[in-house]
């Protein structure tokens, strides 16, 4: 590995690796991974290789002029602000981006970590943990989220050509009950479980009809924190000995679904978010409309992105065998950034003393984004990994935009039951939305209200038929009557509704016909 500013090398010269087979731009994992290729070794390359490329760009720069590079045009992507993530970890997610028939960044990301998880979730950890981790991707139906399945299942088929055992990482199974996936973990201590549509089954789990869903919730909240070094996951007692389970060292099981939007967030119990287990989510939110079909979708994978990908898979095997963990190390820049996060996730958590929501919301934050970067340094270089700063910047996005996501809905009343505050938010809505129709918009059913819409009045019953099918309302403990009551109060004391007077209604010209409200500020700012 010496000399290797000025040393040519053909592919066949077995363990020598030289600078001239590189243009500058390779990430580290290639470096290693094209090492593996010759028979040289990978750690060394990703030193030598980079200290090289950069010896020889100091050089070239005193002779040679600058050349544009083109810039990378993503067919037919939907607007996003989710950055790719860095490293392999990218690659992998571009790779699902350019194979769907409908690209979406959000799916392609969200497929890309859940399969690094599910091969790096066990045997590489940070202080305490593995890296596993729950991600549930939200969109609209229609969008084109099946390409997180299909994208996965490729990658999958092309690892499996050149090792054998490579279909272990995944999961395809919809497990029905919390004993079904803790024997599943008995064979399988490691793997990401593609699922399908989440928010049907988070409504199960919620359910107090449904035991077997509850022990599922039960088995998912234990199993988050029971991968890595050190940690056990219970097994299954019976009452018939032959049939127990054992308990599992290090189980890492990774979770990645998708659902849409409504069917998620109004399938959350206040108690799910109360007790712990939505704070194990990180939630990816897509929501852009139905992207343009994909002219020239992608039919095979990189050799070089399949290679390496195969090589962490053989890694992982190889650790469990030994019975070996592997650490992950953070450089002194992106420990600086994940204590810098920690602070504000304290600081959040102190801000809202009685609000368990919140609370949970910032509780494992900081722990979701360390496992995220680990996942991202280990993709890069799995002999040595290190978290750097791209890593942890990147990670804290991803986490930061989830608490976003999140406290929003909370705030707009679409978890769940909802609260107070959003529930007058949508009655207030459902009001300025109504005004604002036109007379082609209006549904039939309301068309007998057409006299009170054109002149800023809202019927009481229009407001009631409105709300009967949202959570908010439906779900309120007290029933939807007294939901709806209440929100109507707030929004009068708070001065954003007026109830309408016989007097009020006469000077508008219409007759009586139960309760009508006007809008005082019809402007939402």
């Amino acid at each position: 590995m010496k000399n290797l500013l000025n040393q040519p090398i053909s592919p066949q010269a077995a363990g020598i690796l030289g600078v001239d087979e590189f243009d500058g731009d390779e990430q580290i994992w290639y470096i290693m991974q094209r090492a593996l290729d010759v028979g040289a070794d990978p750690n060394e390359a990703a030193i030598e290789i980079p200290a090289a490329l950069k010896r020889r760009q100091r050089l070239l720069a005193t002779t040679s002029t600058t050349t544009a590079t083109a810039s990378t045009i993503e067919p037919n992507c939907a607007p996003s602000q989710l950055e790719w993530p860095p490293g392999f970890a990218g690659e992998i997610a571009r790779f699902i981006f350019g194979r769907a028939p409908r690209p979406v960044r959000e799916v392609a990301i969200v497929g890309a970590l859940g399969l690094l998880a599910g091969v790096c979730g066990r045997e590489w950890c940070i202080p305490g943990s593995g890296l596993n981790i729950y991600v549930v991707l939200v969109a609209r139906s229609g969008i084109g989220k099946e390409a997180m399945h299909s994208g996965i299942s490729s990658l999958i088929d092309a690892a499996c050509v050149k090792y054998l055992r490579a279909g272990e990482f995944v999961c395809y199974e919809d497990f029905a009950s919390g004993p079904a996936l803790t024997k599943y973990l008995i064979s399988a201590p490691r793997s990401v479980n593609v699922a399908g549509e989440l928010g049907h089954k988070f409504s199960a789990m919620a359910s107090d009809k449904e035991s077997a869903m509850r022990s599922l919730r039960r088995v998912l909240t234990n199993l988050y924190s029971k991968s890595g070094r050190g940690n056990v996951a219970g097994g299954i007692a019976y009452s018939s000995q032959e049939n127990n389970v054992a308990s599992i060292e290090g189980a890492a099981y990774s979770l990645i679904g998708e659902t849409t939007p409504g069917t998620f967030f109004e399938s959350i119990t206040r108690g799910m978010m109360e007790d712990g287990f939505m704070s194990r989510f990180s939630v990816v939110e897509y929501t852009g409309d139905r992207p343009s079909k994909n002219p020239d979708p992608f039919i095979e994978p990189d050799p070089a992105v399949v290679s390496h990908l195969v090589t962490l898979m053989q890694q992982a095997h190889d650790l469990e065998a030994r019975q070996l963990f592997q650490d992950v190390s953070f450089s002194s820049v992106a420990e600086a950034m994940f204590e810098q996060f920690g602070h504000q996730c304290d600081h959040s958590i102190r801000e809202a003393p009685d609000d368990e929501a919140v609370r949970q919301m910032w509780n494992r934050a900081e722990l979701k984004a360390l496992r995220i970067a680990a996942l991202l340094a280990v993709g890069d270089n799995y002999l040595k990994p290190v978290v750097s700063s791209e890593h942890a910047e990147w990670a804290i996005g991803l986490v930061r935009r989830d608490i976003a996501v999140f406290s929003k809905r909370v705030r707009e009343g679409d978890v769940g039951e909802g609260s107070d505050g959003g529930r007058e938010r949508q009655l207030v809505d459902i009001c300025r939305e109504y005004l604002l129709l036109q007379d082609h918009e209006v549904p039939n059913w309301a068309r007998k209200y057409d006299d009170a819409r054109r002149v800023g009045v809202v019927p009481h019953s229009y407001l009631s038929n409105k709300t009967q099918r949202r959570a908010a309302f439906e779900k309120h403990a007290r029933g939807h009557s007294f939901a709806l009551k209440s929100a109507i109060t707030t929004a009068i004391e708070n001065g954003r509704l007026h109830r309408l007077t016989l007097g009020d209604l006469e000077r508008r010209g219409l007759s009586p016909r139960g309760q009508m409200y006007g809008l005082i500020d019809l402007d939402p700012q």
